[in-house]
């Protein structure tokens, strides 16, 4: 079966995005293991976004 759906984006907007959907979903809830979970996937939205900015750098 052929997955359509892209985990990594390499575009920085549309991680920034995804980023502050995050915080914005983790500042909004109240259930402890919901956050836990969305501050896990933030941590690794926020190193994805690190890598893309860093490589975007490095082209300079």
């Amino acid at each position: 079966m052929l997955n359509s759906i892209e985990l990594t984006s390499n575009d920085p907007l549309e991680l920034a995005e995804q980023c502050l959907a995050l915080i914005t979903a983790v500042v909004k809830l109240d259930e402890a293991p919901v956050k836990e979970s969305l501050q896990f996937i933030l941590q690794e939205k926020m190193a994805a976004l690190f890598v893309v900015l860093d490589a975007k750098v490095s082209e300079k």
